[in-house]
């Protein structure tokens, strides 16, 4: 029993350590692992200016972004979506190993901080103890692409997915080009 616990504990720090590295607030680690505010302050925060304590309760950052975040957003949403529910991985380890993929996958500074990426893990699939779902992944009829859209939201279809806008937008939109570009890997 003693060594369930032992391993059961040891496992909640190594996901703690993780969460603090990929800039997890205080209070998100400790939902998260279990583990209490101030064990997690010991190990992890020892100044207070490095333990943010502050989550976010909704989704409205998402509502608020821009395209390219908007589409970032999306792509984690996806991967998380695929490793939690296609290979049954637990919500912990789903959502570090997604914010690592979508980390690889940028080829510029990271529009979607780890804090972001827990509060659409959290609408998207009701855990940590949050409420009804804000958000769900939607699939596009012209691309085919999954992308989030707000619960409910009839619009989605006859408005174009964030991926088709951000195709169109490409040609002419500078930032877009610059953001996005694309990634020539030797042969």
């Amino acid at each position: 029993m003693g060594a369930v616990f032992a391993e059961t504990h040891i496992r909640a720090l190594q996901v703690a350590k993780e969460c603090v590295e990929l800039g997890a607030r205080i209070r998100t680690v400790s939902r998260i692992t279990g583990l209490e505010q101030p064990l997690l302050r010991s190990f992890f925060y020892q100044d207070n200016s490095s333990a943010p304590g502050r989550r976010l309760e909704s989704s409205d950052w998402y509502h608020r972004g821009n395209l390219m975040e908007r589409a970032e957003a999306s792509i984690f949403a996806v991967i998380f979506d695929r490793l939690l529910v296609d290979h049954r991985c637990n919500p912990a380890d789903a959502l570090l190993s997604a914010y690592r993929l979508y980390l690889e996958r940028c080829t510029m500074e990271p529009l979607i901080p780890f804090e972001h990426a827990f509060n659409l893990a959290c609408e998207l699939h009701v855990i940590w103890g949050s409420g009804p779902p804000e958000l769900m992944l939607h699939s596009c009829r012209r691309c085919r692409s999954r992308y989030l859209v707000a619960v409910g939201d009839k619009s989605a279809d006859r408005l174009g997915c964030v991926f088709c806008k951000l195709l169109k937008r490409y040609p002419s939109d500078s930032h877009i080009r610059a953001h996005f570009a694309p990634v020539l890997r030797p042969t």
